[in-house]
């Protein structure tokens, strides 16, 4: 049997029961029987190809699926057939065994360009990114003028941060086809991430111009005018992108970039209402919950009321700690005859045990599998008491629908007084001045991730600051920078002792809490931080963003500040700012204990 297409289905039950980056990356190659002499050589084949990749088409995946597995089981070497397979089955979530498909259909025929492109773009899905350019470029070979395949190729190459070649590619392509609009959008996308939304804007307006109404370009150009500060520009090109959307994940995915554009208008009920997109399974960064129920959405907190309520965290560090700001709220809404469980990432669990000691709180259990995230709570399901679940950015939408939710105490979270009182004195060790920790990068630096990071050598102003003494908070391998700030200028950051930043992360709330100030980016250290009151000055890419919620500082975190340039990526404005202040901070700080 080449495949039990049941239990492939049944693998991927969660997905149906538990619906839960830019609309480019969304589509699935067609498959071009017209243009294939194997499907053309016999039509009867040809005929039942065509029904069951329209099934595909239609959403109908596994109708189709099965129509090709019939056609399988007569014809298993036909390398067309196990292509279509391949395809139904990625249109299916199952990648890995797509894979081995479109890899029967290269063995039977390797002249097919087709099979190269459908391998490149599952490889790039699959995060095997120099895999998928050398399978693209081997299609671009043979198929040197198809369509779509530089948009194809430019967008790996984009993602590898290769962007000088990405833009080479597409100013010939577009020398070649200039009334392309699916070019144009290519173009604006790579700008656009290299860190030119401006210029983005122009290109994504000319895709417009060319093909009127063309839903990827109006999400794309929407993404562009967020980033240059036009927050209602971008409202109306999400609305265009939704409104025209030709298939459902990119319906999905501008509506998840809608809700985090009305988020930073500060028009927060209808935000969180439309963040709940982020829990579709057609959202490609969305995490599989493998629970065989729908989560409560949010909508009416009064459902709570004496309900044993589980609480799962979502997405990364930051956002954990982020969304832990409701969970005061959801302790008080389901009452003393309910119960809260929280389910967050394991290195989090003293810290949300300590915070909400009425909570039972235990791990999550995350697996990566055919490119998807994938998360359950055994522990807090398994003595059958829970009545209702919810991933924790839905209580956004139960208790901070408007700015005046949120509290004006700082910290939400319990640091661990012992630990705090050990760092201090640890700290005080290191001489006179105020205690400073910096930050600067993210653990996984990508072309997606690295442009919401400022260059180490932006830092410069900051860390030349006579009169403050430097603590590193940055996890991973730093080195380098440390070395190379005290060689250039002339500062020592010290490494803390007795910690692991990266695992222990009870003890870097604990840190970031006796330091008299924490300078860096949005990441899980700075956030842990603020959460537990510490001093906190976030810096920042864009001064519009979802979580500033339409405001200058972060109303999550009252008690601290927010620095950004003029203008998107403007880091050397950004430090400029920060740098003016902090000089005011130290001096203060002098004043203070003189």
């Amino acid at each position: 049997m080449l495949l039990d297409l049941d239990a492939e289905l049944a693998k991927g039950v969660e997905d149906i029961i538990n619906p839960s980056q830019e609309a480019r990356t969304t589509a699935i190659p067609g498959l071009d029987l017209d243009a294939s002499p194997a499907a053309k050589a016999d039509p009867k084949i040809a005929a039942r190809l065509r029904r069951a990749m329209s099934l595909v088409d239609e959403g109908k995946a596994a109708d189709g699926a099965r129509i090709v597995l019939k056609l399988l089981d007569s014809h298993p070497e036909h390398p067309v057939a196990n292509q279509a397979m391949g395809m139904a089955l990625e249109h299916l979530g199952r990648l890995s065994k797509a894979l081995e498909f479109y890899e029967r259909s290269l063995q039977r025929d390797p002249a097919n360009p087709e099979i190269y492109k459908s391998l490149g773009v599952l490889a790039s899905k699959l995060g095997l990114l120099p895999t998928a350019e050398k399978f693209m470029r081997i299609y671009l070979r043979m198929t040197p003028n198809a369509k779509g395949g530089a948009v194809q190729l430019a967008s790996i190459l984009r993602d590898q941060s290769k962007f000088e070649d990405a833009i080479e590619l597409l100013r010939q392509a577009i020398y070649g086809d200039p009334e392309n609009a699916d070019l144009w959008n290519a173009m604006g996308t790579t700008v656009m991430e290299s860190g030119d939304a401006a210029e983005a804007i122009t290109f994504h307006a000319e895709a417009l111009r060319l093909r009127p109404g063309y839903a990827r370009a109006a999400h794309n150009l929407a993404h562009a005018l967020e980033l240059t500060g036009d927050v209602e520009g971008a409202l109306e090109h999400f609305k265009t992108a939704i409104d025209n959307a030709e298939a459902e994940p990119d319906r999905i995915i501008s509506t998840h970039g809608y809700s985090h554009t009305l988020l930073s208008a500060g028009r927060l009920a209808e935000g969180w209402d439309l963040y709940r997109a982020r829990l579709n399974m057609h959202y490609r960064f969305a995490t599989n919950f493998l629970i065989p129920s729908r989560p409560w959405d949010g909508a009416d907190p009064a459902e709570l009321d004496g309900k044993t309520l589980v609480v799962i965290g979502e997405q990364g560090i930051g956002d954990e700690v982020l969304f832990a700001s409701t969970f005061h709220d959801a302790q008080k809404a389901v009452g003393p005859e309910g119960e809260l469980r929280i389910a967050c990432e394991k290195r989090m669990v003293p810290l949300l045990q300590r915070s909400f000691p009425k909570a039972i709180v235990e791990r999550h259990y995350t697996v990566e599998r055919e490119g998807r995230q994938h998360r359950h709570a055994p522990d807090l399901f398994k003595d059958g008491k829970a009545n209702l679940w919810t991933p924790a950015g839905n209580l956004c939408r139960a208790f901070r629908s408007s700015t005046d939710d949120f509290p004006d105490e700082p910290g939400f979270l319990t640091a661990d007084p012992a630990r705090v009182a050990a760092f201090s004195k640890q700290l005080a060790a290191l001489g006179s001045g105020p205690k400073v920790g910096v930050l600067w990068k993210s653990l996984k630096m990508n072309a997606a991730r690295s442009k919401h990071f400022a260059p180490f050598e932006m830092w410069k102003p900051i860390l030349k600051t006579p009169g403050a003494v430097f603590i590193n908070l940055q996890y991973g391998d730093v080195d380098e920078e440390l070395a190379d700030a005290e060689a250039r200028f002339g500062v020592k950051i010290h490494q803390p002792q007795d910690i692991d930043l990266k695992d222990d992360l009870d003890g870097v709330a604990a840190l970031g809490k006796a330091c008299d100030l924490v300078l860096g980016p949005m990441n899980a250290t700075t956030n842990l931080t603020a959460s537990v009151g510490g001093q906190v000055w976030f810096i920042r890419p864009i001064a519009v963003s979802w979580t500033l919620l339409g405001r200058d500082q972060m109303l999550w975190y009252p008690q601290t500040r927010t620095f950004t340039g003029n203008r998107y990526r403007d880091w050397a404005g950004g430090m400029k700012n920060m740098a003016e202040a902090f000089a005011g901070f130290v001096k203060a700080h002098k004043a203070e204990v003189a």
